[in-house]
């Protein structure tokens, strides 16, 4: 018999799905459309979750159309369908999993009908085109998960009854309700710390670049956080029903509900745009949501640093809010239950020092309530005890904080500047000013800087967490054996050089140079905390010049002594060197891990050490210094090599910075290995420094190569991966070229420490320093093989640089080339500020080359996504550039460079 027709229609089940798929994404562009309009976000997901809970529904019915009546009428009375997470508190955002629980009763029918209720709603809602997360329960399996799992158990405090069977619902809600609150205390204390195991994994600091609107610190998951711990202690997570029952004051539900709106807003358009859970704020997300959420660029502030200024802001206050009621609802040891009462003492009947935590009586709240001066007072006594302030004493100063003088007493001036002297635990202690209001009683401009964004890649942190770090890194210097730490150590007047640190910064964010107007905020706060006028001038000093410092020492050549002396006119004594010094390095160390580096304290070092010698009086006559350092080389060298007439004659051709930037050890070294160069040969040498990565590596050519000696070392050391620091040239007798190269090696094997008697440990440190042997003569093969190479090198990819280019792009900065004529008598200095790629280096020196230009000296200095290439050059004829038209055409082909 032939085989019935097939049909090409599409079965009644396809038909109904692929409907049900076309009505779910009309749906939700409509909502689109009125989010676009302006709708309340909470009404936005409000509408989202409707639309769903209409699938649902629909495919509710469905199934029960398909079981039959016998079979329908047995699902509608074991099983539920319960809403539960976002889903479950009506708060679905455009591309939220449907969190869905298939419950149903314990029997063995209520277990076959839940699988196949469960399997139906799979396939269906897969189809339709929603992400689902199912579940099938019974009650009793809830709760045990509920006990085991703190992410179950506040997934499970969400839950909402969508169809089914209402009391089989109704009783599960009534016993997850009851055991939570039973066991309130564990239950509270393990959804916090399921929360801080979470953050640790997206941020733990709200000023993150990047942030995760949904998990960082202060996302929206600390605004469930908050509705866990609440619908745990009073029954209820809804912010309106707190209210209302006086749980919840005025002030925070404002601040609250006006987080919440900002970040469901912003999360509804992130998914909107991306057509996907997306709830990273990319750097491209942040721009394109400034101008979409209406933000304007104003004078001093971009639109985007604006939006951005919100989000932490709102991030602050909800982080502020969930840290406290985590306190609260912390139960607390039996030890400091049963000792408290015990070992508690009194400070003057205004304070009780407890094990823990330290908190005000009657009389203490009474000050604390209108007087800076206290608040100061009541931090400073948390640190001087070791203790933390107690959450009712600290959200009294919170509360109060705002309505506190705006000028300070001379009590507030005098105790803040004697907390200032003092770097024990003062970072963390200035960070509990600020987050009280307290901090910016004392300096007014902290307010304009509080979660103020600097739109790079180069500051981690806002305007007020990196002020406030820099102190911070200040104080840890104590803990250095170096240069840096001994005169920090020895610095006895530290007050002025942390409010230095603390105000800093605080100019930015206005339409002028930052720096200018921290001069004028360093006056005013001189003012206000009623400093000498001696100390409000070094103060103004100190912030106007915080950059020069840095700017000096790593886009100058400070070998040279006229940089130096005009270094030391602009100090005028060791007492401002030593303050700027240290100011420059705690400023450089807080803007980010590792930014201040061995390399940088090492140049930042020597800086202050010429400098020191120049306002001293101490410094000997070049002459005398060149005679001294000729003794110290030829104490190294072989009785043949003192003899040697070649070595005289290249010691003599040094030029002063050589004398000045090599050690003894290094001269002698260059002599030896140039002493029978010739013939168009070239050697190249170098080591580690103390740091273990940053290679010190060293060329000497007899003749120069006719593609650029320089470029072509440059690209030899970067394609092998390494970050070049600086470089310097220097021509020798006989036309002899010495390079020296200090360059950062990720690559590198750091030495290992080897402990008196460990064979084990001792085996690997030695086969550490075989490697980094290894790896020091591969680099100088590359550097000596690039000699007589006239291919252009091969960059490595890097991985995420595709993503820090991107981000580059999106910045304000843009590449621009300068000239400098004055500042050296015999070079013209070339500044390039570009976006960093691999290779840059080697392309702009290879076109200087090209151009006829050679490079007497150069430094690099990489702030993540800025590159600030500085070249010491001369025409061939070794003279500086002075012609306009050449000049162009040298700045026009850098640009290019840049731009390919």
């Amino acid at each position: 018999m032939a085989p019935p027709p097939q049909s090409n229609e599409p079965s009644a089940a396809s038909q109904a799905v692929a409907a049900a798929r076309v009505r779910l994404q009309e749906k939700r562009e409509q909502i689109r459309v009125l989010h676009d309009r302006g709708l309340d976000p909470t009404l936005v997901c409000a509408k989202l979750t409707t639309v769903v809970d209409e699938v649902v529904s629909e495919a509710w019915r469905e199934l029960l159309d398909d079981a039959g009546p016998q079979e329908a009428e047995q699902i509608r009375t074991h099983c539920a369908l319960v809403a539960h997470g976002g889903y479950g508190r009506r708060r679905m955002a455009p591309s939220s999993d449907v969190d869905l629980m298939v419950l149903c009763t314990p029997d063995p029918v209520g277990r076959r009908l839940g699988e196949r209720v469960a399997g139906w709603f799979t396939r269906r809602l897969f189809d339709v085109g929603l992400d689902l997360g199912q579940s099938l329960r019974t009650t009793d399996e809830a709760l045990q998960l509920s006990r085991q799992d703190p992410v179950v158990a506040t997934s499970l405090i969400e839950s909402r009854h969508l169809v089914g069977d209402l009391p089989l619902f109704e009783s599960y809600l009534t016993a997850i309700t009851q055991t939570l609150r039973k066991r309130d205390a564990v239950a509270c204390a393990d959804f916090v710390a399921a929360r801080r195991a979470e953050r640790k994994k997206y941020g733990e600091s709200v000023y993150v670049l990047e942030p995760n609107i949904k998990r960082s610190r202060g996302g929206l998951r600390d605004l469930h956080l908050l509705r866990w711990l609440w619908f745990i202690k009073t029954g209820t997570g809804d912010l309106d029903r707190l209210r209302s029952m006086d749980a919840l004051s005025k002030f925070d539900h404002r601040r609250l509900c006006s987080a919440r709106d900002f970040l469901l807003r912003t999360r509804n358009e992130l998914h909107f745009h991306a057509g996907d859970a997306q709830d990273l704020l990319t750097r491209a997300e942040q721009l394109r949501l400034a101008e979409k959420m209406g933000y304007r660029d104003t004078p001093g502030l971009r639109a985007v640093e604006s939006f951005m200024r919100d989000y932490f802001r709102h991030a602050s206050n909800v982080w502020f809010l969930a840290s406290r009621i985590s306190e609260l609802t912390a139960p607390k040891p039996a030890v400091e239950r049963v000792l408290g009462p015990v070992m508690s003492r009194a400070i003057e009947d205004d304070y009780v020092v407890g094990m823990r935590e330290i908190s005000a009586t009657a009389s203490g709240r009474e000050k604390l309530r209108t007087r800076t001066d206290e608040a100061i007072r009541l931090v400073d006594l948390a640190r001087q005890n070791d203790r933390r302030i107690a959450q009712d004493t600290w959200y009294l100063v919170y509360r109060s904080a705002p309505n506190y003088d705006r000028e300070p007493s001379e009590a507030a001036s005098r105790r803040f500047l004697r907390v200032l002297s003092n770097p024990s635990r003062l970072g963390p202690l200035l960070f509990r000013l600020h987050e009280l209001g307290v901090l910016e009683r004392m300096i007014p401009e902290f307010t304009h800087a509080r979660c103020l964004l600097q739109f790079n890649q180069y500051h981690k942190f806002t305007v007020d967490e990196h002020s406030i770090r820099a102190v911070n890194e200040a104080t840890e210097f104590a803990d250095r054996e170096d240069r840096l730490g001994r005169t920090y150590r020895r610095t006895r007047d530290k007050r002025l050089l942390h409010l230095a640190l603390l105000i800093h910064d605080l100019g930015k964010g206005r339409d002028r140079d930052h720096s200018e107007l921290g001069e004028e905020i360093a006056r005013e706060t001189a003012r206000r905390l009623r400093l000498s006028e001696e100390d409000g001038e070094l103060l103004a000093l100190l912030v106007r010049q915080h950059l020069s410092m840095s700017l000096l020492a790593f886009r100058r050549d400070t070998s040279d002594p006229e940089v130096v002396d005009s270094f030391a006119k602009l100090v005028g004594n060791t007492r401002t060197l030593t303050l700027l010094y240290l100011v420059t390095c705690a400023d450089l160390s807080a803007v980010g891990p590792g930014v201040l580096n061995d390399w940088k304290a090492g140049v930042l070092a020597d800086l202050y050490s010429r400098t020191f010698e120049r306002l001293t009086d101490t410094r000997r006559r070049e002459e005398d210094r060149r005679e001294s350092v000729h003794k110290a080389v030829w104490a190294l060298l072989t009785p043949d090599e003192q003899r040697s007439l070649d070595c005289e004659k290249k010691f003599n051709a040094l030029p002063d910075s050589a004398i000045t930037l090599l050690t003894p050890q290094e001269i002698a070294e260059v002599l030896r290995r140039t002493r029978t160069l010739s013939g168009g040969r070239g050697v190249t040498w170098g080591r580690y420094a103390k740091d273990g990565r940053t290679l010190v590596a060293f060329a000497a050519i007899d003749q120069g190569s006719g593609r650029g000696v320089f470029a072509g070392m440059a690209g030899a050391l970067s394609s092998k991966g390494l970050a070049i620091l600086s470089a310097e040239t220097a021509v020798l007798e006989d036309g002899l070229l010495l390079l020296r190269f200090m360059a950062d090696d990720p690559n590198a094997s750091p030495p290992m420490a080897t402990p008196p008697g460990s064979k084990k440990n001792a085996t690997a440190a030695a086969a550490a320093r075989e490697w980094s042997a290894s790896r020091v003569d591969e680099l100088c093969r590359g550097m000596a093989a690039s000699i007589d190479n006239s291919d252009t090198p091969r960059f490595p990819r890097i991985w995420g640089a595709a993503a820090v280019r991107a981000g580059a792009e999106l910045s304000n900065q843009r590449p621009e080339v300068r000239f400098d004529h004055q500042l050296s008598d015999e070079f013209t200095i070339v500044e390039v500020f570009a976006h960093d790629r691999q290779g840059l280096l080697y392309d702009l020196a290879f076109a200087l080359h090209e151009m006829g230009l050679i490079i007497r000296f150069a430094k690099i200095a990489t702030s993540v996504d800025r590159v600030v290439d500085v070249f010491y050059v001369t025409e061939r004829d070794s003279e500086k550039l002075t012609d306009p038209e050449r000049i162009d055409s040298v700045r026009a082909r850098m640009l290019e460079v840049i731009g390919s």
